[in-house]
């Protein structure tokens, strides 16, 4: 992997930094599964970077959660666990529904028609047979929305819970939901640009609660039920 600079001259990224992105990423697009052990040796090796650099993204990652380190065992992808699903879809069904309501007292013309616009390539591309790509454009939607609510430390949470919000989503992605999933998305907006602001929040938590729904019929029965949560 190569260094050099970036557009505009800007300092490359540093080898831990280009890591971190690769491995990151890998874990999820669900390249490595969960509860794969990660071997410094094969991530050097795959992405041509030494194993120096390969060791701090690994921290770093511990950090966020996305990997374990286990003594004796070595670094493994966390598993994903219906406690994990079921707290975060908590979280979203409360933010984003506040988040939703606020921007319908808020949002301009200009703004619904982003939204809109966005909507347009999601569908476009859901009926082309790109389904990450109508995937990446419903992320978009929500990601509006927090953004027209206004309020700084909202972004800023659901910034940090971005990493686990993207695993879960490619989840439903993979498993039959983004038709059904841009039909609401529809309806959600339509009650946003009329200015119906409780419409719009149960709209939302509605579709939150499907998109939870299915990733917990995917984890279930793979097995990485974690035994508290199913008190």
């Amino acid at each position: 992997m190569t260094r050099g600079k970036g557009a505009g001259g800007e300092a490359p990224r540093s080898l831990r930094e280009q890591a971190y992105d690769a491995i990151k990423q890998g874990i999820l697009d669900s390249r490595y599964a969960p509860g794969a052990l990660l071997s410094e040796n094969q991530l050097a090796d795959e992405l041509a970077i030494s194993r120096t650099p390969i060791r701090e993204a690994l921290r770093e990652l511990a950090g966020g959660g996305l990997v374990r380190i286990l003594p004796q065992r070595g670094i493994i992808v966390s598993e994903l666990s219906v406690q994990d699903i079921v707290e975060v879809y908590q979280l979203r069904e409360q933010l984003e529904g506040f988040a939703v309501r606020v921007a319908a007292e808020r949002m301009g013309p200009a703004d619904a028609e982003a939204l809109r616009a966005d909507h347009r390539e999601a569908v476009s591309h859901m009926q082309a047979g790109r389904l990450r790509a109508a995937y990446d454009f419903s992320v978009l939607m929500h990601s509006r929305i927090i953004g027209l609510a206004g309020n700084s430390r909202l972004s800023q949470f659901m910034g940090q819970l971005g990493d686990q919000v993207h695993r879960f989503g490619l989840l439903t992605l993979r498993h039959g939901r983004v038709e059904r999933a841009l039909l609401e998305h529809g309806h959600i907006i339509d009650a946003l640009v009329a200015g119906r602001a409780e419409e719009a929040e149960q709209l939302m938590r509605l579709h939150l609660r499907a998109d939870r729904d299915v990733a917990l019929r995917v984890v279930l029965p793979a097995g990485v039920m974690q035994p508290e949560a199913a008190s």
